[in-house]
């Protein structure tokens, strides 16, 4: 009697895909998105996890200009900078402009002090122009720095309510008739 084998019945390849040129596309794609999850990975360790204290911003400057770095001796609490007034062009009565950049120090820890400052930029701004647009060249000649820092700061906390700036510093102060 002959001997029957069991042979399983072949099954059919999957296609093969015609085209090797779009599998290598995929195979690419697929690399450079990974790469990217793994690059934005790693951006989020760094940025929470490693990176380093950032530096206060604008400090170097003042301490060029001679300014104190803490304007408060003893001060428990790191200070911030406030320049987000920006320089600005403020014409005067007659004939004349002052280019002016006043800055200030602020406790970033007094969050709502810190927004209010960031909200109030716009009337800051219109303060320092009307100020200056209310006096002539010769009258802004006979004032001393000090004294326009002074009216300025007392205008400026005039408007806050939720904290006072205690020192103003002109980064730039120029008289231009």
């Amino acid at each position: 009697m002959p001997r029957i084998e069991y042979k399983p019945p072949s099954r059919p390849r999957p296609a093969q895909p015609k085209n090797r040129g779009l599998q290598l596309v995929y195979r690419i794609l697929l690399i450079l998105a990974l790469l990217l999850a793994l690059v934005i990975l790693g951006g989020t360790v760094y940025a929470l996890a490693i990176r380093p204290k950032a530096a206060i911003t604008g400090r170097a400057a003042f301490k060029e200009n001679g300014a104190p770095s803490s304007p408060v001796s003893g001060a428990a609490s790191e200070t911030n900078i406030f320049t987000g007034l920006g320089r600005l062009r403020c014409p005067t009565a007659k004939a004349g402009m002052v280019i002016l950049q006043a800055a200030f120090p602020y406790y970033p820890g007094d969050r709502a002090f810190s927004e209010e400052l960031a909200s109030r930029i716009r009337e800051l701004r219109n303060i320092t122009t009307a100020y200056f647009a209310g006096m002539t060249m010769e009258e802004l000649g006979r004032k001393s720095e000090a004294d326009i820092k002074a009216e300025l700061l007392a205008e400026y906390n005039g408007i806050l309510r939720l904290g006072r700036i205690e020192t103003l510093y002109f980064n730039e102060y120029m008289l231009i008739e």
